[in-house]
């Protein structure tokens, strides 16, 4: 009797639970349920051209790029005259002073009758000593290299793409370098600046990862003939070889200029066009004489004057709206005895 009972009342649950879904189902489809229309449209996107003003204003040309930390190579001691090793007078790992003397060598005389001289082998710069093998007794030639200075200096390396080579037109004003989770960012003095940089790779081997560059150093590149941007790291800065950052690379800056939306130009570096809205309406295509750009303002050197009206939409180059050729079956037709 028990059970009986329990199954009567879960079919009676079962029942009520029924009768809620189809009685919300009904009532939606009789329109009591549906939701109210939105009072107000959806907005709607302008993409039309619009007229601006020409301005005057202020721009600062800056590239931020990735960047990566090398160490100077050390520099060799090398041996200027052959001999013979007289002495060693310091070890690796030690530190030593330009100038100051790490082996001396018995140079042999040229007349028989002469006696022997010794000269000593200096360190051509400040560093700590690696590389050095040489013991009393062994013979030198002339250009041996007997031991390298490591001086401790270390340089930031960028990488600049060959679609922002045209924003590096001037030598670099400044470079600031900023180390992933290291010190605020710093002055990096600038070493050396346009060397070109490949990022084709050789024959036979593999090319970069997609969206990477073709170099091997993390720093950058998007393909074609890169430039690298060097700068002097101070040594008050602790580096380590490897690390990465973010060097700011400032190339120029101009105030009181005539600056344009650079969406309005046909061109971003030297020449381009804009077109001019007159007083009346008529639109006229112009030929200007551009300067530096921040990437999204750029100055007119010649060409337009403050208070000049403009569209900020760059005008089309009819040379450049060619369909492009169809491909070699025929739009993609089926081929003749083709599946």
């Amino acid at each position: 009797m028990f059970r009986v009972g329990n199954r009567l009342a879960k079919a009676g649950i079962i029942v009520a639970v029924l009768g809620v879904v189809g009685g919300t189902g009904w009532l939606a489809g009789n329109g009591a349920a549906e939701p109210p229309a939105p009072s107000d449209p959806l907005p709607s996107v302008d993409l039309s051209a619009k007229v601006v003003t020409v301005e005057k204003g202020t721009i600062v040309s800056r590239i931020t790029v990735d960047a990566v930390v090398r160490a100077d190579p050390p520099v060799p001691v090398r041996v200027t005259k052959a001999g013979t090793v007289s002495a060693v007078r310091h070890k690796n790992g030690q530190r030593v002073n330009k100038g100051e003397p790490l082996l001396t060598v018995k140079v042999p005389p040229e007349d028989e009758k002469a006696k022997p001289t010794t000269i000593a082998v200096t360190a051509p710069t400040s560093g700590r000593i690696s590389g050095l093998s040489a013991t009393v007794g062994q013979e030198l030639n002339p250009s041996d290299t007997v031991a390298q200075l490591d001086r401790g200096r270390y340089q930031a390396v960028a990488t600049i793409s060959s679609k922002e080579i045209y924003k590096l037109y001037n030598r670099p004003e400044s470079i600031k370098m900023a180390i992933d989770h290291g010190p605020a960012p710093f002055t990096c003095r600038l070493l050396a600046y346009g060397a070109g940089v490949s990022n084709t790779p050789p024959a036979g081997q593999p090319e970069g990862p997609p969206g990477g560059g073709g170099t091997d150093d993390g720093s950058g590149g998007g393909g074609g003939d890169d430039v690298e941007v060097t700068c002097r790291i101070p040594t008050r800065q602790k580096v380590f070889a490897g690390i990465r950052g973010k060097m700011a690379i400032t190339t120029d800056s101009v105030t009181g200029a005539v600056v344009i939306p650079l969406s309005a130009v046909l061109g971003e570096a030297s020449k381009g066009k804009v077109t001019v809205v007159g007083d009346n309406g008529e639109r006229q295509v112009r030929d200007v004489r551009l300067g530096i750009n921040d990437g999204k303002r750029v100055e007119v050197v010649d060409g337009l004057e403050p208070g000049d009206k403009i569209l900020d939409r760059a005008p089309d180059d009819a040379a450049f709206d060619a369909p492009a050729p169809p491909p070699e079956n025929g739009g993609g037709a089926p081929v003749e005895g083709g599946p």
